[in-house]
């Protein structure tokens, strides 16, 4: 008796259950956009992509809801007829919002099968408005403007996904070119040198920079008048210009911010709104005799909250371009991109393995504990602006003292500690291994020389906000984001070390992380002699003999802002504008910064041609792979 109610109740609600439930993902992915971006919100993410994943598959399974209902009462009363107002309703739902074309890169590739989603449902609701309609006049006008309505709105969607596809965008960047002629490599370093070393010299710079997330490269010309355009910002109107390009980007990329620009979409954004009005107007005029007072409450919360929506999206849409604008000459850049750095740690790692955390201890499975362990735990610091600055100052540096000709341009892009290490050969084995064994074992030693009883209270304050931050978010990037890194690194290595720690740990379930760090530092050396933790000890006891405490993190700081600047000159563009889609990486920051000082990134090394000579060519690479010349 009980199940038959219940599926009775269901037969009555279901369809009305739908188009509640297609219109209440729409509110959430109309503050998706805040969600993506804000890292704070970052574990409310996989809200906005159920969000998105299902928005389509609830909206489309309510029309064929409908469907299959008005074919079984195609005979009975109208007392339904509010129903099929709906279909266009449903129509608007499938459109999506404007803050959130694609949730990943990849979902901009498939427009084409949104074209095809967009002629089989039009059809479909077509069909079912036209075969079963029987209402009065005024609510046929009513539905009209919601088809017109929701015809536009959908076909928004398939438009702004080609617009964002990385073919499109880079089939209509336009070739860049400059009034001056083109350079040679060398010609090139000569006048990048110049322009640093005299910050009077002005050359206006009136590029669009998409085409670093493009991998494509820029004629050394162009270079030359982005470099010097750049270089008269002072660091923090510079650090806010990074903030911008990567808020751009992400827009043009991941919202119908593309769409602003031509004239047929910004009027389709301003039309929609009077379109929903007008259509709540009507409909409040029409008779409703004889239908059901569920099915109008319905309709009202339909018609009022999808107005709500179209008011607020044209709102939302010239705010993501208009307020940036409007604050670019404030001190505190808002609107930009944000300003934390992801942090991840080893000894974090290994305290919680040791004693799990009360939602570690839910989890059923291993495997569950330590993807919780992994991805749960990532903090955020705000030290976004403080790295960056102290990076910038390095490449100036490089430029003022390192680089003198082609070669050392060249070499001073392949850095990854070995300018820092040049007055301690001691410890130059550590930069001998591959890239992710060299972070590994760089971020132990740091965080053993950071909790050694000889490190002050100052100095580590001093540490959480440069090399020690930079030296987490390495880590990082190894566990989380391996392929950002460089090409083929091993996130296996981050858990190996974790269990070596792990196993050979003595110590009781509640230490905490400084003294896990002691005991590592009194371990003997393992049997294994390529052993990463011992190697780590041994850098660490290596560089706790040097000779002052400011001495030693000063080159534990070189080494990982060389570190971090190598990763971001070899990491392809494809990826920096793939990880916008998740919240951004501040090594996108890095790759900016790079490109924006003129060095060498990875489209850079692939598309610049080289003028090589075959007698000359050992000798050239010996200068390319020597010694930095002394800073």
């Amino acid at each position: 008796m009980v199940l038959s109610s219940a599926v009775e109740w269901w037969q009555e609600w279901q369809l009305r259950i739908l188009v509640l439930t297609s219109l209440f993902i729409q509110y959430i992915l109309l503050f998706s956009h805040y969600a993506r971006r804000v890292p704070i919100l970052r574990r409310y993410r996989v809200l906005v992509w159920i969000a998105y994943v299902s928005s389509d598959a609830v909206a489309i399974f309510a029309l064929a809801t409908l469907f299959n209902r008005r074919r079984q009462t195609c005979d009975e009363e109208r007392s339904n007829n509010l129903e099929v107002l709906w279909v266009p309703l449903l129509l608007i739902h499938l459109g999506g919002q404007p803050g959130i074309s694609a949730y990943s890169l990849e979902d901009n590739e498939l427009w084409k099968r949104h074209i095809v989603t967009l002629v089989s449902q039009i059809t479909v609701a077509v069909y079912v408005f036209c075969r079963w309609w029987s209402g009065e006049k005024t609510q046929l006008a009513a539905a009209v403007l919601l088809f017109i309505l929701g015809v536009l709105r959908f076909a928004q969607k398939p438009w702004a996904l080609k617009t964002a596809s990385f073919n499109s965008l880079q089939s209509s960047t336009v070739p860049l070119t400059s009034a001056q002629r083109e350079y040679t490599r060398e010609e090139y370093v000569e006048a990048a040198k110049r322009c640093v070393l005299n910050t009077k010299i002005h050359i206006e710079y009136k590029h669009d920079m998409d085409f670093m997330f493009l991998d494509q490269s820029a004629p050394y010309s162009v270079r030359i008048e982005e470099l010097t355009s750049f270089l008269k910002l002072e660091y923090k109107h510079a650090y806010k210009k990074l903030q911008e390009k990567l808020g751009d980007t992400f827009d043009d990329m991941y919202t119908r911010n593309g769409l602003i620009g031509t004239g047929l979409g910004t009027g389709s954004f301003l039309l929609l709104p009077f379109l929903a009005l007008a259509s709540i107007v009507l409909f409040a005029k029409s008779r409703k005799d004889g239908q059901d007072e569920k099915d109008i409450w319905v309709t009202y919360i339909l018609l009022c909250c999808t107005t709500v929506l179209e008011l607020y999206v044209p709102f939302l849409a010239f705010s993501m371009i208009l307020v940036p604008r409007i604050f670019h000459f404030l001190d505190d850049p808002i609107c930009g991109w944000h300003n934390m750095v992801s942090q991840h740690n080893i000894m974090s790692l290994c305290v919680r393995k040791k004693k799990p955390t009360f939602l570690m201890k839910l989890a059923t499975f291993d495997f569950l504990r330590e993807l919780l362990n992994q991805h749960w735990y990532i903090q955020q610091v705000p030290t976004a602006y403080h790295i960056s600055e102290t990076v910038r100052r390095h490449m100036e540096d490089g430029w003022k003292k390192c680089i003198c000709d082609a070669a050392s341009y060249k070499s001073f892009s392949a850095l990854r500690g070995q300018l820092a290490l040049r007055m301690h050969h001691q410890l130059a084995w550590t930069l001998k291994m591959p890239l992710d064994e060299s972070v590994l074992v760089w971020h132990v030693a740091t965080e053993l020389c950071f909790y050694h009883p000889d490190t002050s209270p100052q100095r580590r304050q001093e540490a959480t906000q440069g090399s020690r931050s930079i030296s987490n978010y390495m880590f990082y990037l190894l566990l989380i984001r391996p392929e950002m890194l460089m090409l083929g690194t091993r996130s296996a290595l981050a858990k190996l070390a974790t269990d070596q720690i792990f196993e050979n740990s003595k110590g009781p379930l509640d230490m905490t992380e400084e003294n896990l760090a002691q005991e590592i530092l009194n371990m003997p050396r393992l049997t294994l002699a390529d052993d990463m933790i011992s190697n780590a000890s041994k850098l660490a006891k290596a560089l706790m003999d040097l000779g002052s405490e400011e001495e030693r993190w000063t080159v534990i700081q070189g080494v990982w802002v060389e570190m971090l600047c190598y990763s971001a000159s070899r990491c392809r563009g494809y990826l920096h504008a793939k990880s916008l889609g998740e919240g951004g990486e501040f090594l996108s920051y890095i790759y900016l910064l790079w490109s924006f000082m003129g060095l060498e990134t990875l489209a850079d090394r692939h598309h610049m041609s080289e003028h090589l000579t075959f007698h000359s060519q050992g000798r050239d690479d010996q200068s390319a792979e020597g010694d930095m010349p002394p800073v």
